[in-house]
């Protein structure tokens, strides 16, 4: 476990938690700066030179970072976890932590577009990685969008716990070269079924992107346990709100702000903005296809990061 100084605000200790670093440990491996900060250059220069730095400089802080001769790979110009985990991983030999393999998402409720967002995720990372969607909440609105019809869950429960890969692979559906959707309808999945699918899923080393009932659902909460990542979509409504308030969703998990521009929502900085775009979304419903303009544009920058984090 790579341990990790923080000199720097609340955004620091955020991003340290997505990249499973260790904070407050005695002799850390690194240090966070952040240039931005004046109390931080205070608290950094307490911890021992011998120790590296990634610094985290705005555009006021430019003229300060070439001045000291600090080399570029360590410079990152935000606190996004984004931002931080590839320095990181370049500066500390060993890995952070375990390349993702199974994405859960899930919505704070119904409605706030996480089937959208699971299959256009999948078919984005599939152009670089082997992707499994499973479709985990009986709708089959999964293979809908990619024009599959998967086996149900009906079927697949009769395969019983043992299920392999092997067997899984001959009943997935398979819309794209290096992605195969499973899970049908009309029937919602037993808990002990999709277990078993993502068993056999995780003996093949694949990345398998997990659509979610709303996060109330019980079978929702036993997923985002067994998840190595989290995206939790959400509305910054009222209604939304109330409910993350309740929920206090876990720091490590992505929050993803649907519709929404707000810096915060209940209390809580958003990973990353899906913006309102109708037109997009008109369009990939009538063409069933993967969404583009602003929509997919944000897409693609969620996907490039699940990438990462899955290599």
């Amino acid at each position: 476990m790579t341990r990790v100084a923080l000199c720097g605000g609340p955004e620091l200790a955020r991003a340290a938690s997505i990249l499973d670093l260790t904070v407050g440990e005695p002799s850390p491996d690194l240090v966070f700066v952040d240039l931005r900060d004046p109390s931080a250059l205070a608290s950094a220069a307490l911890i021992p030179l011998s120790v590296p730095r990634i610094v985290i400089a705005g555009d006021g802080q430019r003229e300060l970072v070439s001045a000291l001769g600090i080399a570029a790979e360590r410079v990152a110009g935000d606190a996004e976890a984004s931002s931080l985990g590839p320095l990181v991983r370049a500066l500390i030999p060993e890995r952070v932590r375990p390349a993702t393999r199974t994405v859960v998402i899930t919505g704070i409720r119904g409605g706030t577009g996480r089937t959208l967002l699971a299959t256009n995720l999948a078919a984005r990372i599939a152009r670089r990685l082997p992707v499994w969607l499973v479709d985990a909440t009986g709708s089959g609105a999964c293979g809908w969008w990619l024009r599959v019809e998967p086996h149900s869950w009906s079927e697949l429960d009769s395969l019983g716990a043992e299920l392999s890969a092997e067997q899984l692979m001959l009943v997935a559906a398979a819309p794209l070269p290096d992605l195969r959707v499973v899970g049908g309808g009309p029937r919602a999945p037993r808990g002990a079924t999709v277990g078993a699918v993502l068993d056999a899923i995780g003996t093949l080393g694949e990345v398998a992107i997990v659509d979610a009932p709303p996060l109330a659902e019980p079978l929702s909460r036993t997923l985002c346990a067994r998840a190595d990542r989290v995206l939790l979509v959400s509305y910054d409504d009222p209604a939304s709100t109330s409910l993350l308030n309740a929920e206090g969703p876990d720091p490590s998990w992505w929050l993803i702000a649907s519709q929404s521009r707000a810096a915060r929502i209940a209390g809580v900085s958003p990973f990353r903005a899906l913006p309102r775009d109708e037109r997009a979304v008109e369009l990939a419903i009538g063409a069933r296809d993967l969404a583009g303009g602003s929509l997919g544009r944000a897409y693609d920058d969620l996907a490039e990061l699940l990438s990462i984090d899955a290599s």
